[in-house]
């Protein structure tokens, strides 16, 4: 189970909206007991999606519209202010502009980079024409060969 505060929830769409058409990302900052994750804050961070990260040739066509790329920096700096206030980094988010909220190929390899274990959450906020609109949750099962979706409140 995934517990989001209100104000998380408005952040997450608002970042997304902000950065419409291009994906948004940042960490999610909260407590995991149990089976449960509970989000206190959002972490937004840059996307750094560029030539200088991975593009290929076969990814001309390619750019922050469709990936995003979350500096190690960047989570370390999420991780600093997580401390700070008692809390975690229990997941991350990014934002699928124009297309659902389900995890893609890509995200899946992405997720097993940065996930860190069995209760990591990703959420998705897909964004149509500008305007948040669903939000889903999912964590990584079967060493991370695959996503589930997770209920989320």
């Amino acid at each position: 189970m995934i517990i989001l505060t209100g104000d998380v929830y408005h952040a997450i769409a608002q970042h997304a909206e902000e950065i419409y058409p291009n994906e948004c990302v940042g960490l999610l900052l909260g407590r995991i007991t149990g089976m449960r994750t509970e989000v206190e804050d959002v972490f937004p961070a840059p996307n750094r999606w560029t030539a200088e990260v991975g593009l290929t040739p076969t990814d001309a066509d390619h750019s922050q519209r469709d990936r995003f790329y979350l500096d190690p920096r960047d989570y370390l700096r999420a991780d600093r202010v997580a401390n700070a206030r008692g809390l975690d980094v229990v997941g991350c988010y990014h934002s699928h502009p124009d297309h659902l909220a389900v995890p893609s190929p890509r995200d899946l390899m992405g997720a097993q980079a940065i996930g860190s274990g069995s209760r990591f959450v990703f959420l998705i906020q897909s964004v149509h024409r500008g305007r948040a609109a669903e939000l889903t949750a999912w964590l990584l099962v079967d060493d991370g060969a695959r996503f589930v979706a997770e209920e989320m409140r």
